[in-house]
């Protein structure tokens, strides 16, 4: 299938060569910390606190924080980080001014804020990073690579962190000399997901609550080089409260036809931008 697809790419001037793929220059930017967690959450009281104490306990050589996007929940999660961050002085705490915000637009205010450290790790607010090392090795990879994002791979639990089918995502279908071009095929790219902050800020996220990493994703890796990571850093909950949890024929429709308006346009950047350089 990938063989059949790229050279489809090839057929409408969409291929991109790994040549040209760029890596993130080191600018001596002043940051408050080497990296932050970003926690977007609504109404999670169910999970939120042993999220935030996963990312809390990790292990580093680095200065970190942990930021949480409350979107203005109404179920008693507000209360609880207010008292974890009263705990805690890592924890970040912040309650958009705007009532518009999807996760991609919670990432926006992450980013733009000035705790945000110089890269930006993914959590989920009901999800768990599988050891405290997980925060470590994303920076590193970051740092020695001069990636402009790093994904790493993910274990599917159930609600008690018991291992359920499937169990390791790992997306080997990358490569680093297609991937970047196969990763229009697939329908995600994995998890946990890290950025550098800087380029992220000027790149943003889609302000929606479903493929915003996706098309966060794709854009990077038009120019940009992604690393991966492909042990199990990450613990990915299933359970009756997710998010993509017993989605109807309808919205599972909407989601896919959102991930192909955005693989659209992606094709469209690229073919402009091979015109260009022609």
């Amino acid at each position: 299938m990938e063989t059949v697809f790229t050279d489809y790419l090839k057929k409408i001037g969409a291929y991109l060569p790994s040549h040209h793929l760029k890596k993130v220059e080191q600018r001596p930017e002043s940051f408050p910390v080497e990296a932050s967690v970003i926690i977007p959450v609504r109404n999670r009281k169910e999970t939120i606190a042993e999220a935030v104490r996963s990312a809390l306990s990790q292990e580093t050589d680095f200065p970190f924080n942990v930021i949480v996007v409350d979107n203005h929940s109404t179920d008693g999660t507000t209360a609880i980080l207010s008292d974890l961050s009263r705990q805690y002085s890592r924890l970040k705490h912040i309650v958009p001014e705007r009532t518009d915000l999807g996760i991609g637009g919670c990432w926006n205010e992450a980013l733009r804020h000035e705790s945000c450290g110089r890269y930006a790790v993914q959590l989920d607010s009901d999800d768990l990073y599988i050891s405290g090392c997980t925060l470590q090795k994303m920076v590193d990879m970051l740092r020695q690579g001069n990636y402009a994002m790093v994904i790493g791979s993910y274990t599917l639990v159930d609600s008690r962190l018991k291992e359920i089918p499937p169990g390791l995502i790992d997306h080997r279908e990358w490569t680093d000399e297609n991937g970047h071009n196969n990763a229009l095929r697939i329908n995600g790219l994995g998890a946990p997901r890290a950025f550098n902050t800087s380029l992220m800020q000027k790149i943003g996220f889609h302000n929606v609550s479903y493929g915003e990493d996706y098309a966060a994703a794709l854009r990077i890796c038009r120019q940009y080089r992604i690393g991966r990571i492909y042990e199990s850093l990450y613990l990915c909950r299933r359970w009756s409260g997710s998010t993509d949890a017993a989605l109807s024929i309808e919205e599972a429709n909407r989601n896919d036809a959102f991930k192909d308006k955005i693989r659209t346009a992606e094709i469209l950047a690229r073919q402009k931008m091979n015109l260009t350089v022609a």
